[in-house]
């Protein structure tokens, strides 16, 4: 068995069924622990978004900037080829676990954020940081499990973060205007250096602008698309349910899926999405100034809803138009969707979009690995950790199907590091009065 085979089969064995118990059992307890908050605060959570976004107290930046910017993290080529991967390799039925995954993501990252805000440290150069590695040392006492998360996540996002974002778009580019993907990574990473060089404030900034006209943008394009297609959402509802309980058969270029195909996609594709486990938006959120770590925690709660509305829009776009069973699969799935309905238009508009949701996405995450390396080696590391991951980016032009797997792989180390310590840490996110929930 060589290498890339291995590394196939420990992600899929990850994210199937020892992954989905384990993820499912952590929500259900936090649920029950936490009082159902990710459904009885639901609107508090809107609320807070909009009504503490300026923020007060010490910090970098704005909880505003920060959620744009988590969201730039979030909302990248995972809601584009991602979801496009688990339609085409799990079938339909993927698709319902993607959500029932966005669930448990919620409360999941109510609790790692609220840990990651309540235990930040200033480090000499002024900057916030706070995240798993933050409480793993300082509420479990387990320094060398916190190094290994900080380690685990810092090369993450050089080996399987930069180079997957980076060939979504090249995937894209190529497809839609026929540029070779070298190219487009090479023009890629020297745009993520214009950016990332400036430090947090840079990083903030940059994303507080791209993020919303990007999300904006694709809502419209992608409901314009649903709209036209209407008469068949009833009929894809039906389906995308009947196939997360039953093998979806084969049609088409679609090879044919089982149950626990849709269930390791889904749930793999909708974790990778959304990041909740991996403890990587908590290192944004953690940098904004606040005056209480539940409204941050809300916050970045809610950032989930956005994040899973966004790729719900890319599932229903798939499936209406009928291109999801084309035997094609990452982000040139969902490339032909859109030039389905808008022709040559449509294809260019999924290249800018894939493009921005990569670009904002690489911006963050090389925020998030950079204070990883500053946690383990100290401030000194940032500049040259900036230009490691540019570099990295260079990398993307390599196969979409093992990158994805490298992803999986690190992220469910992150994630079962991350979520066993916030299981134990959990009283932490208790209220520790009456109605503090509902504050």
């Amino acid at each position: 068995m060589n290498i890339d085979q291995l590394i196939r089969e420990a992600a899929s064995w990850l994210w199937g069924p020892p992954m989905l118990i384990f993820l499912s059992a952590v929500g259900i307890y936090f649920t029950l622990r936490l009082r159902g908050l990710q459904f009885t605060q639901l609107t508090t959570a809107a609320r807070a978004t909009y009504r503490y976004r300026s923020g007060a107290g010490k910090g970098n930046i704005s909880p505003l900037q920060s959620l744009f910017a988590a969201l730039g993290g979030l909302i990248g080529n995972g809601n584009l080829a991602g979801v496009a991967t688990a339609i085409a390799v799990g079938g339909p039925g993927a698709i319902f676990w993607f959500w029932i995954s966005s669930f448990i993501a919620m409360i999941i990252v109510y609790a790692e954020t609220r840990l990651a805000t309540m235990e930040r440290v200033e480090g000499s150069d002024g900057t916030y940081s706070g995240g798993p590695m933050h409480y793993i040392e300082k509420l479990l006492g387990i320094r060398w499990l916190a190094l290994l998360f900080a380690l685990a996540m810092g090369f993450k996002s050089l080996l399987a973060t930069a180079t997957i974002q980076s060939n979504s778009i090249a995937l894209a580019s190529n497809s839609a205007l026929g540029i070779r993907m070298i190219y487009t990574c090479l023009v890629l990473a020297a745009l993520t250096w214009l950016v990332t060089i400036g430090g947090l404030r840079t990083i903030a900034r940059t994303l507080e602008k791209i993020t919303p006209v990007m999300v904006l943008a694709y809502f419209v394009t992608a409901s314009l698309i649903i709209l036209s297609h209407l008469d068949a959402l009833i009929s894809v509802l039906e389906l995308i349910v009947q196939s997360a309980f039953t093998p979806a058969g084969a049609t088409g270029g679609f090879a044919g899926a089982t149950v626990m195909m849709a269930l390791r996609y889904g749930v793999a594709r909708g974790f990778y999405s959304n990041e909740a486990g991996t403890g990587s938006s908590p290192i944004m959120y953690s940098t904004a100034r606040f005056d209480s770590s539940h409204k941050i925690a809300l916050i970045g709660m809610f950032g989930v809803v956005i994040d899973t509305l966004v790729g719900s829009l890319t599932a229903f776009v798939l499936l209406l138009t009928g291109v999801w069973a084309s035997g094609e699969t990452s982000t040139a799935l969902t490339t032909s969707a859109f030039a389905d309905t808008f022709g040559d238009a449509g294809g260019l508009f999924l290249f800018i979009t894939s493009f921005l949701f990569g670009y904002s996405t690489l911006i963050a995450w090389s925020f998030y690995g950079e204070q990883c390396f500053a946690y383990i080696w100290g401030p000194g590391i940032r500049k040259f950790y900036r230009w490691a991951f540019c570099l990295a980016i260079c990398f993307g032009f390599f196969e979409a199907e093992l990158l994805w797997s490298w992803g999986d792989l690190l992220n469910a180390l992150t994630v079962l590091i991350n979520v066993v310590a916030v299981v134990l840490l959990i009283g932490y996110c208790l209220p520790k009065r009456r109605g503090e929930l509902r504050e």
